[in-house]
């Protein structure tokens, strides 16, 4: 049967070939049966060209480039190119064949030129998505005055205005429709509509629409489609059911809006939609399965599923796509590795099988499956398939997951090789790899690079900086950003409330305070955490204490946070109070928190507050403490004198004391007294720390404040050998 399918339709095929021969045979006999002076006397009696035209519409329709070239040459040879009609129809056919620069070579050589021309040539530069080259033409046409565009003309110009955003020039053709009468022209109104739309000025495409007289389902579909894409739904929504008559691609584009709001109300219209019995296609079925995705609605999704085989949709690469992903979202990765395995080799997939690799690709990054990910990424590579943006900003991913800036670099480059680079979506998540593996340097010559930056290489970048200590980088990034008038989310804005804590900057971060009440992150509790700390380090800490007692939800973050606070203010019986209130609460503390705890009572010298606690961390929550717990204990011990326990504890340490814990035991035999200990001290810090001229300056004072002369002399002569001291620096903030 196969094999007499195929038969058939060579058969059709060769008929086809035939025929288009057969018309240009005819066409070429129709010129050579007329001489030159016959040609004469047929134009004077203006005799019809019908076979000659059908012919150069066969060729063009049929793709019949050789015979069109052909039919081409015979036309000059025999002078009827200087026909405008014969003219407008060969340029139409090298259109046809999408030759635009033969075309353009065409139109430049014809000697006249009508409207028909002109608005032939726009429409095949706006088809082919060169919108500047269009408005350029026109533009062209109405500074020589050379024709008067009609609807035809303002139909085609708008599309390219839609492509092009130009809404500049949309509008001056909206004014000259207006002035025109063409309002009742109900084509050229929806294109105008669709103009707007594209342009995402909603608001005059609605003024379109409420003066249009004519609307049809095209006009409806239009506007509801423009105030779906601008997330505007409750204006759809009424505008869809005020539609007369609503179809297919009514109900798509309202269950699109609400896919992509990540509203439940998704589902309920595609549970309306089959009710009203219009078939479920293959834009509804995806829009429902993300929803699910969404959601985690696993049943309902399979429920969809069902539908999906029932109406034979199961090779839809597009369905199966959306498939892998509700599952990959539902944490049913076993299911949507089974639906790719069984789809991704199947040749009746109805487009290209590259949605469906990077859905399962998307599956195992949200899985955390990061060496499966890189497996597939490979095979990706290996089949020869022509990669997109989305496959790199997932393996770009991958490489954030695994921080690993050698597999990043190596992605990176495939990038650039792929020209892929300069992708907004791509080039964003690679800024935001580098500058989370510390290499601002070359984050931030990505981020000039790039043409269009969106919120991740600027919030990838501003918190990359803030992470390496470039404080005033940072903060300078954000002034852009804000100036820009671009759209910053809680997270940038807490990174940058951070900044302002480092830089002890308490003005800046009551402007950070005022953006985050206008924009209403005032009561995200990441944002309001990040304000305690930020009052908190900048001394501020009743504003500090105010913002945490609004907070409506308190988590374990803006507990720690107001504890840690209290501490730094030398609030210690505050953090206390707070430590336990939290925990009454039914929280448990974590190892930050009981280290804001301990850090409130070495600031207050409470030995007893802190051995309990340090006690408390590990019999009650089995937290083994940290080096920095240790220090806390140490430290206090040390300032009370009490260096036999001080000892024991050192001794009893998991792992070995660092210079901190050494230089504050050297503090404590300091201010005690303690001489027998300071040799002792030093023989650690000098065995740690050798290379650190700062270590032999702490030595040499407290040699000489013991009276230990002979000692300080040697240290600080040791000190000098080795190298000077950096000289310390201090940070102020000067009112202006």
């Amino acid at each position: 049967m196969e094999r007499r399918g195929q038969k058939h339709k060579q058969q059709v095929k060769k008929c086809q070939s035939n025929v288009t021969k057969q018309k240009v045979a005819a066409a070429k006999q129709y010129i050579e049966n007329h001489s030159k002076k016959q040609l004469k006397s047929l134009q004077e009696r203006n005799m019809d060209l019908k076979p000659l035209i059908l012919a150069l519409r066969r060729c063009g329709r049929s793709q019949s480039v050789r015979h069109g070239i052909s039919l081409h040459s015979h036309i000059i040879k025999h002078g009827f190119f200087h026909d405008i009609f014969m003219a407008n129809n060969l340029l139409s056919m090298y259109v046809d064949f999408t030759y635009l620069n033969d075309a353009h070579k065409l139109f430049d050589e014809m000697t006249y030129k009508n409207i028909v021309t002109w608005t032939t040539m726009v429409s095949a530069y706006t088809s082919n998505k060169r919108p500047d080259e269009a408005i350029k033409l026109y533009n062209h046409m109405l500074e020589c005055d050379l024709e008067a565009p009609n609807g035809f003309m303002y139909s085609a110009v708008l599309k390219a205005c839609a492509l092009a955003g130009d809404l500049q020039l949309g509008r001056l053709i909206h004014k000259r429709i207006s002035r025109e009468n063409l309002d009742n022209d109900t084509v050229l109104m929806n294109t105008l509509l669709d103009m707007y739309v594209k342009c995402g000025i909603v608001s005059d495409a609605k003024k379109v629409f409420d003066n249009f007289f004519s609307a049809n389902s095209t006009s409806w579909n239009t506007i509801i489609s423009g105030y779906c894409k601008e997330g505007l739904m409750e204006e759809a929504i009424s505008l869809f059911h005020q539609m007369p008559k609503r179809n297919v691609i009514s109900w798509n584009s309202i269950i699109a809006g609400l896919a992509h709001k990540g509203s439940f109300l998704a589902l309920e219209y595609v549970c309306m939609m089959h009710k009203e019995g219009l078939k479920l296609d293959e834009f509804t079925l995806p829009c429902g399965l993300k929803a699910c995705s969404y959601f985690n609605l696993l049943a309902m999704g399979k429920q969809i599923h069902c539908y999906v085989v029932k109406s034979g949709f199961e090779c839809s690469c597009f369905i199966v796509s959306a498939l892998v992903d509700m599952y990959s979202n539902c944490n049913l990765l076993s299911a949507a590795t089974k639906l790719f395995d069984q789809y991704s080799s199947c040749d009746g997939l109805g487009c290209d099988s590259l949605a469906l690799w990077n859905s399962m690709l998307s599956g195992y990054i949200v899985n955390e499956k990061n060496k499966a990910a890189l497996c597939l990424l490979s095979q990706i590579h290996s089949s020869g398939v022509c990669i997109d943006s989305y496959t790199f900003s997932s393996a770009v991913k991958v490489c954030l997951n695994l921080l690993n800036l050698r597999l990043g670099l190596q992605v990176h480059g495939l990038i650039v090789t792929c020209r892929y680079e300069s992708d907004y979506v791509v080039g964003s998540i690679l800024i935001d790899l580098y500058a989370k593996l510390g290499n601002v340097k070359n984050a931030l010559k990505l981020f000039h690079r790039l043409p269009n930056k969106d919120i991740v290489a600027w919030s990838g970048l501003i918190m990359g900086c803030a992470k390496m200590g470039l404080n005033s980088l940072a903060f300078s990034l954000f002034r852009d950003m804000i100036n820009l008038d671009l759209e910053v989310d809680q997270f940038v804005v807490s990174s940058v409330l951070k900044v302002c804590s480092s830089l002890a900057s308490v003005g800046s971060g009551k402007q950070v305070h005022a953006l985050c009440v206008k924009s209403g992150f005032d009561t995200e509790g990441v944002t309001v955490t990040s304000l305690v700390d930020m009052y908190s380090k900048c001394g501020e800490i009743e504003d500090g204490l105010a913002m945490f007692n609004n907070m409506p939800e308190r988590d374990v973050v803006s507990w720690t946070g107001v504890i840690v606070g209290c501490g730094q203010n030398g609030r210690a019986k505050e953090a206390i109070t707070f430590f336990q209130e939290m925990i009454q609460s039914g929280l448990k503390p974590n190892e930050v928190t009981f280290l804001g705890v301990l850090s409130a009572c070495r600031h207050a010298g409470w030995v007893e507050e802190a051995w309990t606690m340090f006690k408390f961390m590990k019999s009650e929550y089995g937290m083994e403490p940290h080096l920095e717990h240790y220090y806390c204990v140490i430290d206090l011990l040390g300032q009370a004198g009490r260096f036999k326990e001080a000892e024991t504890l050192i001794a009893n340490m998991p792992f070995e004391p660092d210079k901190t814990i050494w230089c504050s035991m050297l503090k404590a035999c300091e201010a005690h007294k303690n001489i027998e200990m300071v040799s002792f001290i030093a023989e650690h810090l000098l065995a740690t720390s050798a290379v650190d001229p700062s270590i032999y300056v702490m030595l040499s004072n407290a040699y000489a404040t013991l009276g230990m002369w002979d000692s300080s002399s040697k240290m600080r002569k040791a000190g000098k050998d080795l190298g000077i001291k950096e000289a310390g620096i201090s940070w102020i903030e000067i009112s202006s």
